[in-house]
């Protein structure tokens, strides 16, 4: 008999549960996996005789099932990356902003195609040569000591949040952890900069511009990554992306607000997570990050009540965005 008995009744109760969080009506999911609509009430019903083919798509779907296969590596890289957050930020406590308790954002690329730099040496030197961006920048690698990255698993990571060092800023969005492998792997996990002591209610809004100048960093630095690692224009970049703490947050032009009149009414997000994803080649994201990041982005302002993103607002972000010195440079 199995060490590891598989309780049926908790994975169709997680797929439930997941669904339901997700907003997605039975004939939703049906659509997504590509299977009948009976198919997925009878596996909610917990029906086991079910062709094996339509529950792994139903799982799939709902973020429930890897398939084993070097076609997975980025999964299993993020699968690690998040356990291993989890470890780190455990023993803090309740009220530590380093834990970023109410939302939060993971973001991850996989980069085919490149040759891998000698050491984790030459990938820290690499990674801190990438030009910077607005803010906050993402893969950001300090130099201070308690700050600075260092080798786990073979791979370099950075966590911000520890709680024994002292930072200028101690909130959610500046807690971040990140890891990088040699093979072209990246991974972060950042807070929600509305959930910082600037708003007096942490956890009720969601910026409408921030995710696209967060998404935009994020591809231009895989593009940069790519680049520095003799990627030519036929390397392949694919991307992930995961929002949570979602359910509850009003949809707002919070770090603009003199663009507020763009909602004509409130937008809410009835889901508490939604996950991204887009695959593309090197060169195409060179010559069209807007559509890029528009695309990749739909899915989420969907989530708010059905909001329409605008590809005028994306391109006009990201035009600001560009406008900044070392993007610029980064771009030409």
């Amino acid at each position: 008999m199995s060490d590891w008995p598989i309780d049926w009744r908790a994975v169709v109760g997680e797929a439930v549960r997941r669904r339901k969080r997700e907003g997605l009506s039975q004939r939703a999911l049906a659509d997504l996996a590509g299977v009948s609509a009976p198919t997925v009430n009878a596996f909610e019903q917990g029906d086991i005789n079910l062709r094996l083919a339509g529950v792994v798509a139903i799982l799939e779907t709902l973020g429930l099932f890897v398939h084993a296969g070097s076609t997975d590596a980025l999964e299993r890289f993020i699968y690690a990356a998040r356990l291993r957050w989890e470890e780190l930020v455990a023993p803090l406590t309740s009220e530590d902003a380093g834990r970023q308790a109410l939302g939060h954002s993971e973001q991850a690329y996989a980069l085919e195609g490149v040759t891998p730099p000698p050491s984790a040496a030459r990938l820290r030197e690499m990674l801190a040569d990438i030009p910077e961006s607005s803010g906050w920048s993402p893969f950001w690698v300090p130099t201070r000591e308690g700050l600075r990255p260092y080798v786990e698993d073979g791979m370099l990571e950075c966590w911000l949040g520890r709680p024994e060092t002292e930072r200028v800023f101690n909130d959610p969005a500046h807690s971040d952890f990140w890891r990088v492998s040699r093979e072209g792997l990246a991974y972060l996990h950042r807070g929600y900069s509305e959930d910082g002591p600037s708003n007096l209610e942490p956890g009720t809004i969601f910026d409408i511009s921030l995710p696209i100048w967060r998404t935009a960093e994020l591809l231009l630095h895989a593009i940069n990554v790519a680049r520095a690692l003799d990627g030519g224009g036929d390397a392949r970049i694919k991307f992930r992306a995961r929002y949570s703490g979602l359910e509850g947050r009003e949809l707002v032009s919070w770090s603009k607000p003199r663009n507020r009149s763009t909602f004509e009414r409130l937008h809410r997000a009835r889901s508490s997570q939604v996950d991204l994803a887009i695959d593309f080649a090197l060169g195409d994201a060179e010559l069209g990050l807007d559509a890029l990041v528009h695309q990749l982005l739909v899915p989420l302002y969907e989530r708010f009540d059905g909001y329409i993103l605008s590809s005028n607002l994306v391109s006009a972000e990201i035009a600001e965005l560009l406008r900044q010195a070392g993007l610029a440079a980064a771009r030409r």
